[in-house]
């Protein structure tokens, strides 16, 4: 059974090698992580799944300035091994609740265009399309960013 807890520090070195194996030519840096979790729980929030052996199969980030401003979730990436296990859709209804919480009128993200696994997922939880961002991930490698109206 999957359970979830918040992102650590400590959690820092295999998130890093996850997110180079999943995306290894626009991977963040381990310096990045430990960067944003410094804003820990300030205005971001982070969570990390965990398989039956407390291996790390998923991670979730999300941020908003202040109380009542819009959030962005800056990161959700599960394994490729446990995808369509729910785990995304669960860290994704983490950020939610944690951004409702924070009482912001909207959800943005960003996902690879042709991520044909993720842009359903945003849909069905109510994300929609409302701009392109050219060359986001890379030369030649566009985002769409999608939005959820909270209030």
């Amino acid at each position: 059974m999957t359970s979830y807890r918040d992102m650590t520090a400590f959690d820092i070195p295999l998130i890093a090698s996850l997110e180079r194996a999943i995306y290894p030519n626009d991977a963040w840096s381990s310096a990045q992580f430990k960067e944003e979790l410094a804003g820990v729980p300030a205005n971001r929030y982070y969570r990390v799944a965990l398989d039956d052996e407390g291996t790390i199969v998923g991670y979730a980030g999300i941020f908003t300035p202040d109380q009542g401003i819009d959030a962005d979730i800056h990161t959700l990436t599960v394994s490729p091994d446990h995808r369509r296990k729910g785990i995304g859709r669960a860290l994704l209804e983490e950020m939610i609740a944690w951004a409702k919480q924070r009482q912001a009128p909207v959800v943005f993200l960003e996902v690879r265009e042709g991520n044909d696994e993720a842009a359903p997922l945003y849909i069905s939880s109510g994300f929609s399309a409302i701009s392109r961002r050219n060359d986001y991930y890379g030369t030649g490698v566009h985002a769409v960013v999608m939005k959820k109206d909270l209030l």
